[in-house]
């Protein structure tokens, strides 16, 4: 039996009001509801042959990022292979882009949903996928373009459209228009308010712009706000803490961080992103954080082996090297290198090429090896996007290299990058206090010959 869902397209195996309930447990998904697994098991229960919604089922158990969860979303695949019967055309470019995905293979994963958004452009979830995808991958170009394909068969009134609108606000950030991207993030964010996607956009602006007022004007938010939402919403006080950062308000971010970012010693890949960022942030800026780094040590720990999302990893190794748990680093390492050395593809490569030198280099930053820390990152320092994450997000290597040089005492190429990372972050306490730092060591150290002024002003 093939029914016609909310977008006009088919999906097979399912009763009308069974594909009702996907398409609203789809709208919650899109607005990061936690209700959205429990409602999605349950219909798998009761439609056995309903595809789509089996396969959703695998997709959001891959999205999760660890490898615990990839038995049960092969089972899925497993499931939906022997209904192939009845599968529709979309349907099987989904469960080819389901079982890429379990292979770790992203760039299959993401050829399978651009042929299903070429021949199905109002394939919402396949554009959400993708994007999701796209990101982890570092490719906001190849995010504009499937929006870019779209977004010409929908009309404003169609239900999803502000959910486009807010994708495109990201994709527009990330390639640094961030004119239109807030101009499309808040008109998403006026059509649906729950597109929790649509509002971390316009934060993205505001982080990129280094408009610290408005960013948190933008998230002015009091606590529990976004209760019923899923990890994602820890990420948004992320961001609201990264702004209280900028301006040098620690205590307010070590509030946000305890009440907000890390209140639940959770083990999700983006919670434990988020926390080692933040708390790395803060020791840089010379605040003690106190013992926080243990138990996000013990999470790091137990996702040990899991490499799924290559952004991650360098976050566990700064959690192990806060801690001084080294031979927990050797272990990550050894276990992502033998994991990922057989494979020639984009996982592999960006292993290799990437996410292993960055963990070297926070490994090495913990040993007070800080030569080491220049040696790897100065190579990569304009390659890091396709490890994954945004510019804000990878900004913290920027961070490692910028203090390295400054335990090294090499001024001259501290006073360069942070001279760069002002002029992106021309508003940012830190960043202000350390180059003043170094300006003074400069001074200190430079000849009495030499004119002072003209060297802080670049003439030397």
């Amino acid at each position: 039996m093939e029914i016609t869902n909310q977008f006009g397209f088919e999906w097979s195996g399912a009763t009308p009001e069974q594909g009702q309930l996907l398409d609203l447990i789809i709208k919650d998904y899109f607005a990061y509801r936690l209700s959205v697994f429990p409602q999605l098991k349950t219909l798998c229960e009761d439609a056995p042959s309903f595809a789509m919604a089996h396969i959703f089922k695998g997709y959001l158990l891959l999205s999760m990022g660890t490898q615990s969860t990839f038995p049960a979303a092969e089972n899925c695949a497993d499931h939906v292979r022997n209904l192939s019967d009845h599968l529709t055309p979309n349907e099987n470019l989904h469960l080819s882009a389901l079982r890429a995905w379990i292979n770790l293979d992203s760039e299959l994963a993401c050829y399978n949903w651009d042929m299903i958004t070429i021949a199905e452009p109002r394939d919402l979830l396949a554009v959400k996928l993708q994007h999701f995808t796209l990101f982890w991958m570092g490719r906001p170009q190849h995010m504009m373009d499937v929006i870019s394909r779209v977004l010409p068969n929908w009309r404003d009134n169609m239900p999803g459209y502000a959910n486009l609108l807010g994708m495109q606000a990201f994709a527009h950030e990330e390639m640094g228009d961030y004119k239109k991207a807030e101009s499309l993030g808040r008109m998403a964010v006026e059509m649906d308010p729950d597109d929790l996607w649509a509002v971390h956009a316009v934060a993205h602006v505001y982080e990129m712009k280094n408009d610290l007022d408005a960013g948190i004007s933008w998230l002015d938010q009091p606590y529990g706000t976004w209760h019923d939402r899923n990890p994602f919403k820890d990420h948004l006080w992320w961001h609201t803490a990264l702004f209280a950062f900028e301006t040098g308000s620690y205590d307010r971010v070590l509030e946000l961080y305890d009440t907000s970012i890390w209140p639940d010693d959770s083990s999700f890949y983006l919670d434990i992103q988020n926390s080692a960022s933040m708390l790395a942030r803060l020791e840089f800026a010379g605040v003690d954080v106190g013992d926080r780094w243990k138990s996000l040590a013990i999470k790091a720990q137990e996702r040990t082996g899991d490499h799924v999302l290559l952004f991650t990893e360098p976050h566990y190794t700064m959690a192990f090297g806060s801690t001084a748990q080294f031979d927990h680093i050797e272990n990550q390492i050894d276990s992502l290198e033998k994991t990922m050395a057989s494979r020639d593809d984009f996982a592999g490569r960006v292993t290799r090429d990437i996410a292993v030198p960055v963990c070297r280099a926070i490994e090495a930053f913990y040993q007070k090896n800080y030569p080491r820390v220049i040696e790897l990152l100065w190579p990569i320092r304009y390659q890091y996007q396709p490890i994954g994450g945004s510019h804000a997000q990878r900004d913290i290597f920027n961070i490692f290299l910028i203090e390295a040089a400054i335990k090294t005492e090499n001024f001259k190429m501290a006073r360069a990058l942070l001279l760069e990372r002002k002029s992106r972050h021309h508003r940012s306490y830190s960043s202000q206090q350390r180059l003043d730092e170094v300006n003074l060591a400069l001074m200190e150290s430079i000849s009495p010959y030499e004119d002072s002024n003209n060297y802080l002003y670049g003439y030397y």
